[in-house]
C-alpha cells in the first residue's frame, strides 16, 4: 500500500485485506492500471474519504 500525500492511496489488485480495510474506511476506487512489461501488474487507486461537517472540530 503507499500513501501519496494528496490523500490518494495505491494498492496491489490481490492485496484483499489492503483494499477491504480501505474500503470499510470509506475510500473508493478512483480507477485500475495495468502495467504491461516483463509482467502484468496490477494496482487499484483510491480516493480517500469526503470530509463531511461531522468530521470538523467545531
Amino acid at each position: 500500500m503507499t500513501h501519496l500525500s494528496n490523500g490518494t492511496v495505491a494498492t496491489d489488485i490481490d492485496a484483499n485485506d489492503d483494499n477491504a480495510a480501505l474500503s470499510a474506511q470509506g475510500y473508493t476506487i478512483r480507477h485500475i492500471e495495468t502495467y504491461h512489461r516483463d509482467i502484468d501488474v496490477s494496482c487499484i487507486v483510491w480516493d480517500a474519504p469526503a470530509i463531511t461537517e461531522a468530521d470538523l472540530p467545531f
